[in-house]
This record gives structure tokens, C-alpha cells and sequence, in this order.
């Protein structure tokens, strides 16, 4: 295949999923056959120094919705990329496109089920009338995209039994963990201040302090749990549900048990160092964080949701909690943390499990996506 023109298209690389999910993807697909770019709606964020320096970066400016997308359209029609990989922002990518008549295959990267984003409070669709509107563009749109990559298989089915696309045009793939850097991450030493919230056994959650991570379930666990372990939790992340959270432990006589150690730009050392690993999520739509704890070699306990189930396998890695309920998820973590033996074997388990989510695996597959949808 001669090389063709492979433009990634995102609001800007401020740090969540999907922006780090790019920015590894684009950096590890071959050179040699794809000639790769990136466009931002504004340059900025903390990944942007992680992007190979060989890939081509162009930006928008500070300025209005209509203005960034007449940005973007001139930018299609000036550098006519082959394949537009849109993440995010996907309407005003598509439109921009169809707008330049350039002929771009037009491929969006769902990490979300749109329904349960349709329903999270974390988003406020104060007016019912632009939820109705956003989803009736959402499903115009998703039919009209040559493909869909969706990063797991709930995130699929919604779309087809939600939106109406097609199954032949989804891709479930997995979101990519960098193993090796993971491996060195997490053999840094830890902070001395966190040493006794390390002491076993101990649980570690990671993920922004938000009403979609469910936290109020796990300390409500936590509850439960310490009447029967003098167990520990280490939160590590933040967000505007902190004081609220604080607030809880401190109702439930947890003080000198949860520790809230906040944003670590090396959560794999306090992840490697957990007896057990806890997501207590509403819903994901992969749990990046579990791919990345099992490749740390612990055992995860997660939440029942459209991604979680793809990635644990249940008795093996770890285990899911169907009703998200604290007794529910209090026996789970005490099935693991009270049982050493299905504890080790789960370790070593997760951590072969872990492969699967490997970066040149999952390239490969996105590759593999890309040229399909040139054939």
C-alpha cells in the first residue's frame, strides 16, 4: 500500500482517556505507511510533549465554535488527508470534512456508551431539548461514519441497539497500555507521607473524584469491610466530588483508614503496592485504569459495566460486582483480600491478562481498522 495521509482530530491533549489513547496509537503506528498528523482545536495539554516528534501538529486558536470549525475545514481541504480519525469532537470533524469535499474516509474512535453519557449527571443537559437534539445528531452522524472503532463490546452494542449502526461497520478495540513503561513506573518508590496508607491490606482506587466513579460506593464498602479487616484505601486522583467524599469518610468513622493522596503523575507505585485494586464506577466504557493495574500484578474488583466486562475475567483477574450495591462490593474485596492463595494466582493472572491490551498489539489492530476502510 502506498503510504496514505492519517489525520487524528481531537479538542486538545489535556489529559483524559482518549487523548492518551491518540497520542500512543498515532506515535506507534509505521512510518513508513502511514503519513500521520494531528490537528487540535487548541493546542495544549499535558500530552504534547508525549507525541513523536516526526508527526506533524497543527492547531486551531483561541477562538469561536464556528470560527475553529472553518479552521479545521480549510485545514482538510489544504492537506486532503486519506483517513480522518475522529475522537471526541465528532460532528463538527465530520461536518468539517464532508464541508472541505475532500473524500476522507471518516472514522470516530467511541470510548463512551452514548447512553449512559446521556445520562450522566457529570454533563449538564439542563435543557431536555438539547439532550433530544444532541442524540439525533449522535445517531445521524454515527451512520453516516465509514467506521466506528469502539473499545469495547457494550460500547458496540449500544450503538447498534441505541443508534442504529450497523455491526459491520464497528471495530471493538481495546484502548492500549505502554507495558514496559508501566514496568518502570511502577517500581519507583513512593512518597514516605503514604508509606502507612500502604501498610496490608490495603485497596487502591484511581480516577477523578466525579459523580460517574461512584466513589460514595466504596467508602460505603469500605464501611462494611472494616468491620471484619482493619483494611486501608488509597484514592489517588481529584475532582469537584472531594470535599463531598471527605465529608463521607469523616460520617463513617473512616479517618484513619481512607487517605486521599490526590493527582500523582506516578499512580503505578501506589497501584503495584495494592493487595487488591477497586473500581466502583457507574458505568466505563473500557476502565483503562483496570488494564493498567493488572499489568502492575494486582487483583482488580470492579464494578459490572459495558467495559469492565470485557476486560476482567471473572475468578481469574479478579471479579465484578453486578449490583452495585457496598455489601456487594465489600464481599467481593473480602473474597480476595482474605484468601491469599486466589489472591496470588489472580496477581499472576492479571498480569498475563494484561498483554492483551498491549500497545503493538492494539496498533496492529487499528492498522488493520484503517485499511479496511481504504479497501
Amino acid at each position: 500500500m502506498a503510504r496514505k495521509k492519517l489525520c487524528f482530530v481531537l479538542p486538545s491533549l489535556s489529559g483524559g482517556g482518549a487523548e492518551r489513547v491518540a497520542v500512543h496509537v498515532l506515535n506507534a503506528l509505521d512510518p513508513l505507511l502511514w503519513d500521520r498528523s494531528m490537528y487540535l482545536f487548541r493546542r495544549e495539554g499535558p500530552y504534547l510533549d508525549a507525541l513523536d516528534g516526526s508527526i506533524a501538529l497543527s492547531s486551531g486558536r483561541r477562538e469561536s465554535r464556528i470560527r475553529r470549525w472553518m479552521a479545521l475545514r480549510r485545514f482538510f481541504a489544504d492537506t486532503r488527508p486519506d483517513v480522518i480519525v475522529a475522537f471526541l469532537s465528532y460532528l463538527s470533524v465530520q461536518s468539517a470534512a464532508a464541508a472541505a469535499r475532500i473524500g476522507a474516509r471518516m472514522v470516530f474512535d467511541q470510548g463512551t456508551p452514548i447512553s449512559a453519557f446521556l445520562n450522566d449527571p457529570d454533563y449538564h443537559w439542563r435543557l431536555p431539548w438539547r439532550r433530544r437534539v444532541f442524540s439525533w445528531a449522535s445517531r445521524l452522524g454515527y451512520q453516516q461514519a465509514d467506521a466506528v472503532i469502539a473499545t469495547s463490546t457494550g460500547v458496540a452494542e449500544d450503538l447498534v441497539a441505541q443508534f442504529g449502526v450497523g455491526p459491520d461497520r464497528i471495530h471493538v478495540v481495546a484502548n492500549p497500555i505502554d507495558l514496559p513503561a508501566i514496568a518502570r513506573a511502577s517500581n519507583e518508590a513512593i512518597d514516605p507521607a503514604y508509606e502507612r496508607a500502604l501498610v496490608s491490606p490495603v485497596i487502591v482506587a484511581a480516577g477523578r473524584l466525579a459523580d460517574v466513579k461512584n466513589y460514595p460506593l466504596l467508602i460505603e464498602a469500605m464501611a462494611v469491610l472494616r468491620a471484619r479487616l482493619p483494611v486501608r484505601l488509597l484514592i489517588l486522583g481529584v475532582g469537584d466530588r472531594e470535599a463531598s467524599l471527605r465529608r463521607l469518610v469523616s460520617r463513617k468513622q473512616l479517618d484513619q483508614a481512607v487517605t486521599f493522596a490526590g493527582f500523582q503523575s506516578n499512580p503505578w507505585k501506589y497501584i503495584a503496592r495494592a493487595d487488591v485494586f477497586a473500581l466502583s464506577s457507574r458505568y466505563e466504557g473500557f476502565g483503562n485504569v483496570l488494564a493498567e493495574a493488572m499489568a502492575c500484578g494486582v487483583p482488580v474488583v470492579a464494578t459490572s459495566s459495558p467495559g469492565t466486562r470485557d476486560v476482567v475475567s471473572v475468578g481469574r483477574d479478579g471479579l465484578l460486582v453486578d449490583r452495585h450495591e457496598p455489601g456487594e462490593l465489600a464481599a467481593a474485596l473480602a473474597r480476595v483480600l482474605e484468601d491469599s492463595q486466589l489472591r496470588g494466582r489472580m496477581a499472576a493472572e492479571a498480569r498475563r491478562s494484561a498483554t492483551r491490551f498491549a500497545l503493538p498489539v492494539i496498533a496492529s489492530l487499528y492498522d488493520g481498522v484503517f485499511r479496511q476502510v481504504l479497501a
